[in-house]
């Protein structure tokens, strides 16, 4: 599959003319390990609508769903939006998606229809060379812990939960072993992570700062993207955080996220 790298290590542009919706079986299974790769593809100019992107992701694998859309908006999909009246936005902090499910996400995919004359950029940040960034003993440290991961507020409206708890809180390995490529990465993440299990409650929360920071500030191992409608963009959230900036108000902002079904995260016992 011909790309451009964003990045030396981090991110893939597929060439001008790349039509997803015409990708044959062999394609989507090369998309797949891109994205495992390469943790962000970026695909320009796609013809789709809301209908056309829930069948392109049926075809990536089983798909997550929520309750409260609207009857022309499939449930497979999050809509993602904010305008003149948004004091906020969707993803303005360091994040992998829904790391408080027992099953964790794969692949998500966001469609852009609507975006800002400028503003509104995505960030990514590879999480496998934020561990291989860290020393041997810590990296074995960090190997033996697991972390805590709790719903938030934020995803409580998608659910049709009427109390945060109701909603699922999980464990998982501080590192984990993505199931395609075998490579380690950090899995850790300030919107979901309370603590960490094996540590005080002081401890835990200096390591996840710590952690935290070496994510946010390690700019070396992240790229931005920059929207324009009707572009496609892919991560894999076993290796990437990302990070949305909302820079744009009082502009609009409009897209349809939706997100593949992954695995249990674990680490493989032979690293």
């Amino acid at each position: 599959m011909q790309y451009l790298a964003i990045t030396p290590k981090l991110g893939a542009e597929l060439e001008p003319g790349t039509e997803l919706t015409s990708f044959s079986d062999a394609e989507i299974e090369e998309l797949k390990l891109l994205a495992a790769e390469r943790g962000v593809v970026v695909a320009r100019d796609q013809t789709m609508d809301v209908h056309s992107q829930v069948g392109f992701g049926r075809r990536l694998g089983a798909l997550m769903e929520t309750t409260v859309n609207p009857p022309e908006i499939p449930d497979e999909l999050i809509v993602i939006k904010a305008g003149p009246k948004s004091k906020s936005a969707a993803g303005t902090a360091w994040h992998s998606d829904v790391t408080s499910e027992a099953v964790t996400p794969g692949l998500s995919m966001l469609r852009m229809e609507q975006v800002p004359d400028s503003g509104g950029d995505t960030l990514f940040a590879d999480m496998v060379q934020a561990f291989d960034a860290l020393s041997p003993p810590f990296q074995a440290l960090l190997k033996g812990l697991t972390a805590r991961h709790d719903s938030r507020g934020h995803y409580l409206y998608r659910s049709g939960a009427k109390r945060l708890d109701e909603l699922p809180s999980s464990n998982h390995p501080v590192v984990r072993t993505h199931p395609l490529t075998g490579r380690d990465a950090l899995y850790v993440n300030a919107a979901f992570v309370s603590c960490i299990n094996e540590l005080s409650k002081t401890e835990s929360a200096s390591l996840l700062a710590m952690l935290y920071d070496h994510v946010a500030y390690s700019v070396s191992f992240q790229c931005r993207v920059r929207w324009a409608p009707n572009t496609v963009v892919f991560w894999d959230n076993r290796v990437v955080q990302h990070h949305a900036a909302f820079d744009y108000y009082p502009d609009a902002r409009l897209g349809y996220r939706l997100t593949v079904v992954g695995e249990a995260p674990t680490l493989a016992t032979a690293n």
